[in-house]
Formats: structure tokens, sequence, C-alpha cells
């Protein structure tokens, strides 16, 4: 029985909680300090827009410089107390194996292990501080440039994330004794001596990134200059927590928003899903979809047919906006379909298609500049998206002549451009053509602030000859974190889930 109770008081204080001797729920030990990592974490994404849906802040704990607590497998904007993970210095969770921890625990824990001093990490991916990474153009920090890691060196050559101790030592080694360092292709990690201040410096440093681009644009030069000692990270601090606080209730969460309900049956569940997603690719959020494009669901009762909403703007659609078309029948074309129409028939393995004319994506589709992959997320572009020049002369959608070109030229990639004018997007689910969507917008920004940064752009594309010939392909990386087991929908989906009306 006592190793019962014991078994139990673990796991409660793994999530947040701890047992007293009565058997009772008591605050953990170090409660508050998980309710500020909460609402850092939520800060950083709800307010300031420097955590995307993949980014997270950590923080040392204060009883045990041994130890330290970082959010599971979940976007940090839906964070919740629960949600923290105890770990020690060699980021192995302290209360008990896990199989939903972040991606990138090493990032964290080898940090803290190199810096004694370090109280707080935030790692955000933020676009201006991945353009200055992937650009031969320093970003200042005060009178100081921020380092830049190259994973590439230690990962056979390869892009990634910090998922294994010795990319995490090799990036805490780049760091040194600097407050922060920018890694190629993925953001940046900044440290700080608490929360408070990790939230006050990211900001200031993103606004610095923003100075420092604008200066750029306008022709002028940067001049480093020592940076102002008056910064008050309280006052940052108090004001958006208390925006965060007011949002959730007037208390810090301590459980995560419920996603709206979704019905059981198949036919339900999937027009559910494709209103949910017409909905979050118009959202303020993404920004991916106008009135005038649209977004389709394989139909999972009969694979020859799919669910489209074609008469009404994304943003709008509700169950009954959506038709149900079958792509083994000649039908007439009103709606602008040929191109659904033609991938469905043509790939069996795609389970949902997205025609947008995304301005950031659109703008990378003429001229001398193409759209390349500059960020993790958007590694699938991989040389280059496939082309389609269509006439303007003609109908782009009721087409089925360019619907069929559009097949050809995909083949197997993942996408296809319409130069001047959209693009076509696939993949398996749902779900997953929402998150690969929000990625390639996020990499079009991002590859237009590093061009007009004015120096050379590093592309992931891009294999250092060095890096290739002294390792070569091979085997996983010894002591790689196997990957988070998450909702089958995805961290994404779920987010964009909570905070996108559907009504």
């Amino acid at each position: 029985m006592m190793r019962v109770k014991a078994l139990i008081a673990a796991v409660l204080l793994g999530l947040g909680t701890a047992v007293t001797g009565q058997g009772t729920a008591a605050p953990h030990p170090e409660q508050a300090l998980l309710e500020d990592l909460v609402v850092a974490n939520r800060i950083l994404a709800r307010q300031l827009d420097i955590l995307d849906i993949q980014g997270h802040t950590s923080t040392r704990s204060r009883a045990n410089p041994n130890h330290w607590y970082m959010p599971k497998f979940i976007s940090p904007g839906g964070a919740t107390v629960p949600d923290m993970i105890e770990y020690d210095l060699d980021s192995k969770e302290v209360h008990g194996a896990r199989t939903d921890n972040a991606r990138e625990t090493y990032l964290h824990g080898e940090t803290y292990k190199a810096r004694p001093d370090v109280m707080a990490i935030v790692h955000a991916h933020t676009a201006e501080f991945v353009a200055f990474g992937m650009s031969s153009v320093p970003l200042w920090n005060g009178d100081s440039p921020v380092p830049v890691w190259d994973i590439r060196p230690f990962n056979r050559g390869r892009a990634g994330v910090v998922s294994t101790p010795a990319l995490g030592r090799a990036m805490a080694e780049e760091l040194g004794r600097s407050e922060a360092v920018l890694l190629w292709g993925h953001g940046i990690a900044l440290t700080a001596a608490s929360l408070p201040e990790a939230v006050s410096r990211v900001d200031a440093l993103r606004d610095a990134a923003q100075l420092q681009q604008a200066a750029i644009a306008m022709g002028d030069t940067w001049t480093p200059q020592t940076r102002a000692a008056t910064e008050a990270p309280a006052r940052t601090w108090e004001y958006h927590k208390k925006a965060v606080v007011k949002a959730t209730g007037g208390r810090v969460p301590i459980s995560s928003e419920p996603p709206p309900p979704r019905p059981s049956d198949p036919d339900r569940a999937t027009a559910h899903d494709l209103v949910l997603a017409n909905r979050i690719l118009a959202s303020e959020e993404l920004r991916i979809l106008d009135t005038l494009g649209h977004v389709s669901v394989r139909n999972r009762r009969n694979p020859n047919s799919y669910f489209i909403a074609p008469r009404v703007a994304p943003g709008a659609v509700t169950p009954a906006d959506l038709v149900l078309r079958d792509v083994t029948t000649a039908q007439p074309d009103g709606d602008g379909l040929s191109i659904h129409d033609e991938v469905y028939r043509a790939r069996p393995d795609v389970g949902a298609v997205l025609y947008a004319r995304t301005p950031e994506i659109v703008a990378l589709t003429h001229g001398s500049a193409r759209l390349r992959p500059v960020v993790n997320g958007g590694a699938f572009i991989g040389n280059g998206l496939p082309e389609v020049a269509v006439d303007p002369r003609n109908p782009i959608l009721a087409n089925p002549a360019l619907g069929r070109r559009v097949t050809d030229a995909l083949g197997k990639a993942a996408g296809v451009l319409l130069p001047r004018h959209g693009f076509v997007l696939t993949a398996g689910s749902i779900y997953s053509l929402v998150d690969r969507a929000y990625q390639l917008r996020q990499n079009a920004i991002i590859q237009r602030q590093a061009i007009a940064l004015r120096g050379r752009v590093a592309y992931l594309n891009e294999r250092p000859a060095e890096s290739a010939q002294e390792t070569g392909p091979g085997q996983p990386t010894q002591g790689q974190q196997p990957g988070p087991t998450g909702p089958a929908e995805g961290r994404a989906w779920v987010y964009w889930s909570q905070i996108v009306p559907l009504d």
C-alpha cells in the first residue's frame, strides 16, 4: 500500500500537485514557479507573438538547482500547470519516464548544466531571429553580435533540431557566456536570470532585430551601440501577466481549454474537421486563405469522393455549406474544383488539398527570388516546389486542362506553385495540411526577411561539403530522443482548434 501511495504521489508531483500524508492533493512545492512558467509561455505565444506553435520556455528549479521544468509536447500558448515536467541536468524525467516530452529537452538541459547562472531559457522560431541566423548579416545585441550555431557539422551535414546530448553540448559551447545564440534554420536560444527577465530580454532583442531590419531596408548602415541599462523586466512582466491571467478567468490555468466537441459519426466528424480547417486557415493566426481560396478533404467512406465548401468564404464556412463531389464521374465544374478533382484522382495517398493565394508565398513565385527552405518547418520544399504557368486570359479554377497540368507537375511533391497567382498544397490528412500551410507561409516570411538584409542567404538544401565528407549518412545518433507521443491531430491543430471560434 505504501508503494502504491508513493507511486501516486510521484505521478501527481509530476503534474503540478503534491500529496499530503492524508492522501489529499496539495499545491506543488514550487507551485508559484510553475504558474510563472505557464504565464511566460502564454505571454510569449499569445501576447508578444514570439513563440510559435513549437517554441518553448523553461526555468530552473529554485529548490534544487540540478532540476528544471519545461512543458510537455504541447503548443506553448496552451500550456497549463499540469503540463510541466521536471527534469534533471541530464534531461531525464525526475518522476518517471514519459512519452510526451518535447523534442528538444537537451537544448535546455545541457545549457543549464554548462551555465549555473542561467535560471530561464527561451527557444523561439521567431521569423526575425531565423532570418538573421540564415543571413551573413549579424544580429547585434547591443554592441555584440549574437553568435550563430550551425548544427550541420554536428549532425551529419543535415539541418535539424537539438535532439541529442551531443547536439545540446555543442550548442551550449557556441553559446559560451553570451546571452543568446542563433540556431541555423531554427531560431534562437536565449538565457536569463529569471522568467521575467527572459520575457523582457527576448522581446527587446526581437525589437532590436526589427530596428536593424528597418534601417537596412531604408539603405542605412546599422551602428552597434551599448545596450541601455534602463530596462525594467518587472514592469514588462507584470503588464503582460495581468493580461494573460485576465484572459483565463482571473487565475493561471490549471487545465487545458477543451477543443470543440467532435462528432462520433465518421461523416459528421469529417465535416467538423473541414469546417474547422477553413476557419483556422482564414484566421488572423494563420492568414492563409482569403475569401476565394478553398480546402478539401477526402471522404473516409468513399475515397473516390471528397468534401469541400466551394461557394462560401472560408472564414464563414458551416457544415451546411459542404458538398460531396465524386471524382469518378464527369460533373460540370461551375465552382472551380478541377484541381481538387485531378489531384484526388492521381494521388491516392493525398487526404486533403488546399488552393490558396497567400501573398507572402505568391511573392516568391516570380522574379529572381524563388521559394526555398530556410527554416526546419519548410524542409519539405526541398530543392523547390514545381511550377505551372497560368494564362490569366483563361479560367484558373474551372479549367480541367490546368488541373491535369497541375497534377502532372505535382508528381510526388507536396505542392505546386502557380506563379503570380497562388499555389496548391497537399498532405495525407487535413491536420497535416493545415500545419504544412502554416509552415510554408512562415518559410516565405523568413526568406523574404533574410533576403531584405542584403547579405548572403543560406538555405536548408545547401549541405556543407566538409560535413558530408567527414561523416556521410549513418545510423541515428546515439542518445537521440524518441519521437514524442501527442494527440493524433498534432499539437498545432489542437491549439488552433482551442483559439479559433466556430461561431
